[in-house]
């Protein structure tokens, strides 16, 4: 895949000379919301029974209602995303900020599909999946502030076990 994929760039840094063993997964573009968890878990109880230090690097957005083909070019980056997105995507960070994961677990099948036009946050219900869903007791650490881009919500955040 060409460096602008979100979980490209930071391996081809990350990785010069490829000193790790890396596993790419794809985010299969049909699989139901279930299914995306249920992988995410699956990765887990794998990762659990490894003899390997494994990280997991993911990369998704937030909310998604990406530029039409018309507005695409150079000014297409700083295109928010619609107000009720923006604002849906300000809370799940403020949930994730105050480590309120089970109230997340639960609205995500309708952020999901009233928030995203791409493939159901599988990206999302993965990562949650292999953290544990509504179990998760980490720390969600915001990395930078929300910004948008091409219509999408964006932010780093690291989630700490």
């Amino acid at each position: 895949m060409p460096l602008e994929y979100g979980t490209i760039v930071p391996m081809h840094y990350m990785n010069a000379g490829s000193w790790a063993k890396v596993l790419p997964v794809a985010v299969p573009l049909f699989a139901t919301i279930e299914e995306n968890r249920k992988f995410g878990a699956v990765l887990r109880r794998v990762i659990e029974t490894s003899l390997y230090r494994v990280a997991v690097l993911a990369s998704g957005s937030l909310s998604h209602k990406l530029v039409p083909n018309s507005q695409v070019g150079d000014d297409q980056w700083d295109c928010d995303p619609p107000e009720f997105s923006r604002q849906m995507d300000l809370r799940v960070v403020e949930l994730w900020r105050t480590g309120r994961f089970r109230e997340f677990v639960r609205l995500l099948p309708d952020y999901t599909t009233k928030c995203n036009d791409g493939a159901l946050m599988a990206d999302t219900q993965m990562l949650f999946g292999l953290l544990g869903r509504d179990n998760y007791q980490g720390r969600a650490e915001i990395l930078c502030d929300y910004f948008p881009s091409s219509g999408s919500g964006q932010i780093n955040v690291e989630f700490h076990l």
